[in-house]
């Protein structure tokens, strides 16, 4: 059986439980592969995800309006675009 782990800009982390757990942050051990490595990499594969985010009104600017949100990016850990509508 082989264990995974994904190096993180030096950060060995593993996914378990439906989100991301850092093991180490140095050289992983032949123990933290056997006790925290991935045994499915399945899990990595990702499909696109369009999420309603809502937001509120902040005011006019110029001829406009603002709004506003906050995004959780520990939640949403691999966001690679934003569209605003």
């Amino acid at each position: 059986m082989q264990k995974h782990l994904i190096n993180d800009n030096g950060t060995y982390k593993t996914y378990l439980n439906g989100a991301w757990q850092t093991v180490t942050t140095s050289s992983p051990s032949k123990d933290n592969f056997v006790t925290k490595g991935m045994d499915d990499l399945s899990v990595l594969n990702r499909t696109v995800k369009t999420i309603d985010q809502p937001m509120t009104d902040n005011g006019i600017l110029g001829s406009g309006k603002v709004f506003k949100s906050t995004l959780d990016l520990k939640k949403y850990f691999d966001i690679t675009g934003i569209i605003i509508k």
